[in-house]
């Protein structure tokens, strides 16, 4: 019997069974085979792929999706249990996101340079295919076409240096789309938070945010709510409709050095002392803290002040310290924390010594470095063993990297570093098709 002959019955019940890879492949097996990869029903396959295969934190951070209700792995057989949920979000292309992180240097590559800043660029930010949002020491923001390198808005509102930018994306739209992001959220030495339009770009910010009584580290932002981290040893919560700060962790014993939201309600905080803090933004509270220290040796003793960088994924900290490594505290349901102590290892480096500033996103997490260079690493399952081998290094500075960040811009893994030189760097790679 030709393949084309096949039952359609028969044909759901063998691509139901087929792998993410045997899937994408199946499309070549005839021209109707072809076709039924663009139908509604069989599109849902890759969903049933994406939480098979992909851990629930990670596809949350993948998806931009506030919530995800089922558990990866458990999905039941039966097409008619996977809900038409988040119908805006290409599942293939999310598997294709996660997937194609791996192995990045055996792939082609280009670099591509954005001059303009004068002086040093304290953070990047990706935003959909084709747009790079920078901030630095000139106390400008700048909205970039990434790929002609051309300079399309300038926001300069800020009266000292701006050292912060978070995105907050567009409700109901998919990552995958041009401009994904509709607000910029900003923190500057000058004290104030910022709220820019970000499709309407303006000099005029359209909602400036005042209280903070020294200069705001890090911002992050989802939905109406935006955060900042002070050196006035305190975060605040906004509501960046209103311009109304609705919390105030105050004397928290240091510096603030970053703030990190996930999901709706879950904030992370972390000092330069590295004392870090889960809060809960409903309920007004502090869910868990932290005071990190050198696990090494016998007993706990305090930390080497100095805080490079820190991300969350859904109740795991990733901390990046100036002198004792990398840390992951992870805060379980009942309360206990597990905190793991990593050796970051590189070419030519002195462990950790040289590291900046830390990003995440899928299987990817990156390090920028004092000397220049950004060391990639491809984070599977357990991360206990998955920082002592460099999967990737770029050497593209001579003077330190202070921001780094990670995406996938619809064709490949891609990431953005900026640093005292006043460059931003865009690194792509592209992967063959799945």
């Amino acid at each position: 019997m030709n393949l084309t002959e096949l039952p359609l019955e028969l044909i759901d019940e063998i691509l139901k069974r087929l792998d993410a890879i045997s899937l994408a492949k199946s499309r070549q097996v005839c021209r109707s085979w072809l076709s039924l990869h663009s139908q509604p029903k069989y599109k849902l396959l890759w969903r049933r792929a994406c939480f098979r295969d992909i851990p629930g934190d990670v596809l949350i951070e993948l998806t931009g999706s506030g919530y995800i209700d089922e558990t990866p792995g458990r999905l039941s057989d039966s097409a008619e249990n996977i809900q038409v949920e988040n119908s805006s979000i290409d599942w293939k292309a999310i598997y294709q996101k996660w997937f194609r992180s791996r192995h990045i240097r055996k792939w082609p590559s280009m670099i591509t340079g954005l001059k303009g800043h004068r002086g040093p660029v304290w953070d990047v930010k990706f935003s959909g295919a084709d747009r790079v949002v920078t901030c630095g020491d000139d106390g400008t923001i700048r909205i970039w076409d990434s790929w002609s390198s051309h300079c399309i808005a300038v926001l300069s509102g800020h009266l000292d240096a701006v050292l912060s930018i978070s995105l907050r994306q567009i409700t109901g739209i998919s990552l995958n789309t041009d401009i994904p992001h509709d607000l910029i959220v900003s923190g500057s030495k000058d004290c104030s938070v910022k709220v820019w339009n970000m499709k309407k770009p303006n000099t005029t910010a359209a909602l400036t945010c005042h209280g903070h009584t020294a200069c705001v580290n890090c911002v992050a932002v989802i939905e109406n709510i935006a955060a900042s981290a002070s050196d006035d040893c305190s975060v605040r919560v906004w509501d960046i409709v209103t311009g109304h700060c609705i919390h105030t962790l105050c004397n928290l014993g240091d510096w603030v050095k970053y703030v990190r939201l996930w999901q709706h309600d879950t904030l992370l905080y972390v000092t330069d002392n590295t004392q870090l803090g889960l809060w809960s933004i409903k309920h007004g509270e502090l869910l868990s803290s932290l005071k990190l220290a050198d696990t090494r040796g016998q007993g706990y003793f305090p930390m080497t002040p100095g805080v490079q960088g820190a991300v969350l994924r859904g109740k795991t900290a990733l901390v990046l310290t100036h002198s004792k490594g990398l840390f992951a505290w992870e805060n379980k349901s009942d309360g206990s924390n597990i905190v793991h102590n990593f050796s970051l290892i590189g070419p030519h480096s002195n462990s950790v010594q040289r590291g900046e500033c830390l990003a995440m996103h899928g299987a990817l997490a990156a390090i920028g470095t004092r000397s220049g260079a950004v060391y990639v690493y491809h984070l599977e399952g357990n991360w206990e063993n998955q920082f002592t081998k460099v999967h990737h290094v770029l050497h593209g500075y001579h003077d330190p990297v202070n921001a780094v960040c990670l995406d996938d811009d619809g064709e490949g893994p891609s990431l953005v570093t900026g640093g005292d030189d006043g460059i931003v760097r865009i690194y792509r790679w592209f992967p063959p098709s799945i």
